[in-house]
C-alpha cells in the first residue's frame, strides 16, 4: 500500500470514527476514547496532506 492509499484509508476511517461518536452518549469512556482516536486520526491525514508536493 502506497502513502495515498493509507491516506485514504485512513480518511475513511476518521470519517466512520466521527459517525460512530456522533452516536455515542456524551461523557461515556467510549465517547472520550472513540473522540481522541478520531482526533489523533485526523491529525494525520492533515500531516499528509500538508507534506504532499503541490504540483
Amino acid at each position: 500500500m502506497n502513502s495515498d492509499e493509507n491516506a485514504r484509508l485512513a480518511a475513511d476511517y476518521a470519517n466512520k470514527a466521527a459517525d460512530v461518536a456522533s452516536k455515542l452518549k456524551p461523557g461515556t469512556w467510549d465517547a472520550v476514547q472513540s473522540l481522541a482516536l478520531l482526533s489523533i486520526a485526523q491529525s494525520l491525514v492533515a500531516q499528509n496532506m500538508a507534506n504532499k508536493p503541490n504540483p
